[in-house]
């Protein structure tokens, strides 16, 4: 069920675009098309300019008057670049040969993780790396307490290495997941590893797509449901770390956990990024994205922003100095006191 929703998304995604192409004439390849081009893509497209208050038009007004068929491509790069950052949104890019266009959405957070500290005062550096997990048991006042660190879902989870790593912390109190400065990847690990912590199936988000020309033409939603996976499932206390670098893919999973009782969220909010982003191509070839979907909440909330953590706390960078994760702190505290 999950497979086919997501499917379902990526075929509306190409469809459309396939429409877009077969039923609209090419337009010219000069500054002033391109631009137009850009510009009524996004207003049609976006999925988020109510939820962000963006007056799309005023950014029009703007940005035109920069435009001439004069200018250099250098330039061109640039006003685009400036103006689709003004969506705020770290799925948007602008890919020319020369450069890539980004939004930081994260320039004005702390990082809040240092891995050197982790292996220095934490997990050691003997811990075992199964796949795309770093894993090992702690122990604290005698209670073995499990880490495991996924640094991107851009790295497959395989079943057996997941399955490998959970039956290796069974003994343990609880479980630190850190996921902390993962920027995303393929949503498929989401649900391989998310479903070894599952205590039975449960509704985790929804989505929307964007399917007409009007800011507020949607698809129906798609629910999205996780279920149990693999021959164990680790249901006692889990403690999920995340900052503001836990992204796209990252804020999908964390999301997912909320739906689960025994999973804490402990940090900072996340970097957001749960609109599903398309990909086009202007006259001049250079290529661009951005978000054309709406997730939800089982209860109904956009948390395109960032995910709130259950527990926030911030690294205080006198502590990191002596040694001490204030984050991990908190997450050792929570299991020990379970």
């Amino acid at each position: 069920m999950i497979r086919n929703s997501i499917y379902a998304l990526l075929i509306l995604l190409t469809f459309s675009s396939c429409e877009k192409i077969l039923m609209e004439e090419e337009p010219e390849n000069d500054p002033i098309s391109n631009f137009e081009t850009m510009w009524k893509t996004v207003d049609e497209k976006y999925a988020f300019f109510d939820y962000k208050g963006i007056d799309w038009d005023a950014v029009y007004a703007n940005y035109r008057p920069q435009i001439n068929n004069g200018m250099s491509s250098y330039r061109l790069f640039g006003v685009l670049a400036d103006m689709m950052n003004e969506l705020q949104d770290g799925h948007v890019n602008l890919t020319a040969p020369f450069d890539i266009s980004r939004y930081d959405f994260k320039r004005n957070a702390p990082e809040n993780f240092d891995f050197r500290l982790i292996k220095d005062y934490y997990i050691g550096w003997d811990y075992r790396i199964t796949g795309s997990l770093i894993n090992t048991t702690m122990v604290r006042d005698s209670i073995p307490i499990g880490y495991i660190y996924y640094g991107s879902f851009s790295n497959t989870v395989q079943s057996a290495d997941i399955d490998f790593v959970i039956a290796s912390l069974w003994h343990t109190k609880g479980i630190i997941l850190d996921l902390r400065s993962n920027g995303g990847g393929n949503v498929n690990n989401i649900y391989r590893l998310g479903s070894r912590f599952a205590d039975k199936k449960r509704f985790i988000y929804s989505s929307i797509l964007k399917d007409g020309p009007d800011h507020e033409d949607f698809s129906e939603p798609a629910d999205v449901y996780m279920e149990q996976g693999g021959p164990y499932q680790f249901t006692k206390p889990v403690v999920l770390l995340t900052n503001r670098g836990c992204f796209s893919a990252t804020s999908f999973f964390s999301l997912a956990m909320k739906a689960f009782p025994h999973v804490i969220q402990v940090g900072d909010t996340t970097g957001g990024g749960l609109g599903a982003p398309a990909g086009y191509e202007l006259p001049n070839g250079w290529g661009y994205r951005f978000s054309t979907s709406r997730t939800f909440s089982p209860d109904g909330e956009n948390f395109e922003n960032g995910i709130p953590p259950d527990v926030t706390v911030w690294m205080n960078p006198q502590h990191a100095l002596a040694g001490r994760d204030d984050i991990m702190e908190t997450a050792i505290e929570i299991i020990l006191a379970k």
